[in-house]
């Protein structure tokens, strides 16, 4: 039996078909209004708001660089050089580990707001945050740079095509090793990051609660028995970027551990030795569903910035309405400077017959 027979080979293929343009275009689109959102002045002057363009930026270049490429590749069965199956290896790896570490910056950031509210301006500057993001970037090139020299075509005779895959002196770390580099790198290390971060931002925020719904009551029962009427509720809200930075946490660790656990567990599940036809398809669908899962991580942030509050939500509305009122104005414009090119022209025209009349006359 060929792999077309079997149904997990085309339920793989149907999502590989249908779901990354779905990604692509929301996540995309959400991006690039992200972006623009947060480069407002207000934003842009803030060591978070630059972090969240940075991962915009980052998970763009992803949507771009990795899924549609790979989108577009199964659509048009194009064919990889040596050099692009080098270079797709290694922006993959690049960017799905440069995205959780600028998350994990900015989950230290906001846990810094959180318990040093005074100093965090001092201490995390848009230059120094730029700095780290560039040395996340250089620790990153370097750490995937094995990619580059371990990658290499080969005709797979189950799949009855030529794909990039790792070469025979580079599998035994690739399929051993690496896996749990990419593991540590890749999730564990931010997961733990950020959990801490999450329950530390989140332990303070209840103690401030409770603390100002006690400091409220108090002040309540003060000015009733004074006989004067208290109307300030007095509770603060949680910070937004705040907020925002729990939810950033909770998705990457939803969307990216099926990934993650699958890629160690890959070698051992599925060995090389073991690989027949219809292990070859569930494998394939297996690895697409946690690949898409993933991926998803990667498009929704900006649904994620809306549901938060109503800051971006306001934001765009006036991103919105600006552009609105700028089109109403240019065509405004046009139609104004028509109405007077058409007078001036009713002008001379009359003014030309005025003359020719006189002319005559004489």
């Amino acid at each position: 039996m060929s792999l077309d027979d079997y149904s997990d080979y085309k339920i793989a293929k149907g999502i590989q078909a249908a779901y990354p343009p779905i990604l692509i275009l929301v996540g995309l689109t959400g991006n690039i209004i992200s972006i623009i959102v947060l480069a407002q002045r207000k934003h842009r002057k803030t060591s978070t708001g630059l972090l969240l363009i940075c991962l915009a930026v980052t998970d763009s270049v992803i949507l771009i660089c990795v899924l549609l490429v790979d989108w577009l590749s199964y659509l048009f069965e194009l064919s990889f050089s040596s050099v692009s199956c080098k270079l797709r290896n290694f922006i993959t790896y690049f960017l799905l580990h440069l995205s959780p570490w600028i998350l994990v910056i900015v989950t230290v950031e906001r846990t810094c707001c959180v318990l040093y509210p005074q100093r965090v301006r001092r201490i995390f500057t848009r230059r120094r945050v730029l700095i780290l993001t560039v040395v996340c970037i250089i620790f990153f090139v370097g750490l995937n740079s094995h990619l580059l020299y371990g990658s290499e075509l080969v005709f797979d005779e189950i799949a009855n095509k030529t794909s990039c895959q790792i070469t025979d002196k580079h599998m035994d770390f690739v399929f051993k090793i690496w896996p749990w580099i990419d593991f540590a790198f890749a999730f564990a290390i931010p997961f733990c990051v950020l959990l801490c971060g999450n329950i530390i931002v989140l332990k303070k925020i209840k103690s401030s609660h409770h603390f100002r719904k006690r400091s409220v009551l108090k002040s309540k029962y003060e000015n009733r028995s004074n006989g004067s009427v208290f109307s300030r509720s007095g509770i603060r809200r949680t910070p937004y970027f705040t907020t925002i930075a729990v939810i950033l946490n909770i998705t990457f660790i939803v969307f990216v551990s099926p990934f993650t656990i699958f890629a160690i567990g890959q070698p051992y599940w599925f060995p090389l030795d073991t690989k027949t036809p219809k292990r070859y398809a569930k494998l394939l669908l297996i690895g697409t569903l946690m690949q898409m899962l993933m991926y998803t991580n990667n498009a929704i942030n900006f649904i994620l910035y809306i549901l938060c509050g109503s800051k971006v939500r306001k934001d765009i509305v006036k991103l919105l309405c600006c552009k609105r009122r700028r089109l109403r104005a240019f065509s405004d414009s046009l139609s104004s400077n028509t109405t007077t090119k058409s007078s001036f022209s009713g002008s001379r025209s009359s003014h030309s017959s005025a003359t020719s009349q006189k002319s005559d006359a004489l």
